[in-house]
């Protein structure tokens, strides 16, 4: 009974409530299809090779997966950005660059002009007292930074793909959130449990002749900051949405839907289906006979609602969100 609640997102107190009698009298075939399709519609947005070495992180899921050659070689818990608006980690596909070691955080101005500079009017004295550097530029700027060290909200490691929001996973210094089921709390970083481990592992695949350990890379901490470059490797990052998905057994596992990303796709996916249905059906008959007498037709062709839907009408490295930060 309790796993029967927690696969349905019901309070999994393994009794039989009249909430899980309602859930227990669904078509529960249906709705598990309907989940099945939406994600596999959001694989399509995904490169077909997704690299060699790549990792993936699976945002209803809270887990980042190393693969290498086809085979996992390595996974690990992560905490995903918040729900809210404007603090989702954004689906995206990109290459990590470095890694880097001690890192200082440059606070972003979404959370500088929304968060720090209110606190700092009512009391001047409280960026300081968080361990926070604020310098004033020429024209006026502000710029907020926290210096590297324990207490660095980035922890003492940093994963780097360049990308359009300016997310990035990194090393925490609130690790008791690895605790907790879900885990969706960041302004739209990805927070890693075991970073040192996760640095050897990527270092040894584009390094492989320095042989990383975690000992080597903790040896470097308190140093002062450090960028290790990937060099030529190409380690593929994806963050993707995957809420159905097939266990290493080959169960179909499913998870919460966080940001509401099934019933958006589902719905996009409905408009998409009534769109094509309006176009006549013998509208592709008409254009070829137009064309064989010399005339130059085109044919209607409904656009996909997807890229607006989804993802604000860009490609897939441009997705719907903009912003996260730490």
């Amino acid at each position: 009974m309790r796993k029967f609640q927690k696969a349905n997102d019901l309070p999994a107190t393994g009794n039989l409530d009249a909430r899980t009698v309602k859930e227990l009298n669904r078509p529960i075939r249906d709705k598990q299809i309907n989940l099945v399709i939406a994600n596999m519609e959001r694989w399509r947005w995904y490169p077909r090779d997704l690299g060699a070495a790549n990792v993936i992180v699976n945002q209803p899921d809270f887990t980042l997966k190393v693969m290498h050659n086809g085979s996992q070689i390595w996974t690990t818990r992560v905490v995903i950005g918040a729900p809210s608006p404007g603090k989702q980690t954004p689906l995206l596909s990109e290459t990590m660059k470095s890694v880097t070691v001690n890192p200082t955080w440059n606070v972003p101005p979404s959370i500088m002009y929304n968060e720090y500079m209110p606190a700092l009017a009512r009391d001047p004295t409280v960026l300081a007292r968080m361990g926070l550097n604020v310098s004033y530029g020429p024209d006026g700027s502000v710029h907020v930074s926290q210096p590297p060290g324990g207490a660095n909200v980035l922890g003492r490691l940093r994963f780097n793909f360049p990308n359009r929001f300016l997310v990035y996973q990194h090393d925490t210094n609130e690790r008791f959130m690895f605790a907790r089921e879900v885990r969706a709390y960041s302004h739209g970083c990805m927070r890693v449990q075991d970073p040192a481990q996760y640095a050897e592992i990527l270092l040894n695949i584009a390094r492989p002749s320095e042989h990383w350990t975690v000992e080597k890379i903790k040896r470097i901490f308190g140093r002062g900051e450090q960028d290790i470059q990937l060099q030529s490797a190409q380690i593929w990052v994806h963050v993707t949405y995957q809420s159905a998905f097939l266990d290493d057994n080959g169960k179909l596992q499913v998870r919460g839907d966080v940001y509401n990303l099934d019933s958006r796709t589902l719905t996009a996916i409905k408009a998409e289906r009534e769109i094509i249905e309006t176009v006549p059906e013998n509208k592709g008959e008409q254009a070829i006979a137009s064309a064989s007498r010399g005339h130059r037709v085109s044919t209607p062709r409904p656009n996909s609602f997807f890229p607006s839907f989804l993802f604000g009408g860009r490609p897939l490295r441009e997705t719907y969100h903009r912003r996260g930060w730490w």
